[in-house]
């Protein structure tokens, strides 16, 4: 079940937000400023927007595929080819990737996954990019997974903090830079398997 206008509510909220207030980022290390003014494609390092807005929860994560599943590159045999839709079928579990406060009753009610690998692999939760976007790829060796994720909460006063289990399933990546927007604030984390949490 996908909700494609509460996808571009929730992000037009969260770009508004952040162009309008101020961001304080969790570390003040400059090299974390510096490795965040690099591109977005960057082996290790994946990006993460968070929007609550009432009872709807959206989240688009974005990773380079081999922070996934170890290689960029069109799956070229059998192996990579599970290794992909392996990966897939964990992607679509959000309710497992992503913890929320268990009196909040959040539940998943959508995704959409889009990848390059997806695609060569034939998986069923390949979402078709524009061909700028594959053949800028194609042309820089370059794959990312894009997934967004929708969630609906009962009780979104009781929400309180998120676990990201990202780093255990996909130990490859090493950091994620979060951007949160809820009903009451907006800042952002930097995430790693030492400090895999949100505060909302």
């Amino acid at each position: 079940m996908k909700h494609p206008l509460l996808i571009k509510r929730a992000y037009t909220l969260l770009l508004t937000s952040l162009f309008m207030a101020p961001v304080a980022f969790a570390s003040n290390d400059d090299d974390h400023d510096d490795h965040r003014q690099h591109s977005a494609h960057n082996h290790g390092h994946s990006t993460l927007n968070i929007v609550q807005e009432g009872n709807n929860i959206e989240l688009m994560l974005e990773s380079p595929a081999i922070n996934i599943v170890g290689f960029e590159h069109a799956p070229e045999n059998k192996k990579e080819k599970q290794l992909v839709d392996t990966a897939l079928e964990t992607l679509k579990k959000g309710e497992q990737l992503f913890i929320f406060s268990p009196n909040a009753q959040c539940t998943q009610t959508g995704i959409e996954i889009e990848s390059e690998l997806a695609k060569h692999s034939g998986h069923e939760y390949e979402h078709e990019e524009s061909e700028h976007k594959a053949d800028e790829d194609e042309h820089e060796g370059h794959s990312d997974f894009v997934i967004h994720y929708q969630f609906n909460c009962d009780e979104p006063s009781s929400l309180k903090t998120l676990e990201l289990q990202f780093f255990k399933l996909f130990p490859l990546t090493k950091e994620i830079d979060a951007q949160i927007v809820t009903d009451k604030r907006q800042f952002a984390a930097e995430l790693s398997a030492e400090q895999s949490s949100v505060n909302f």
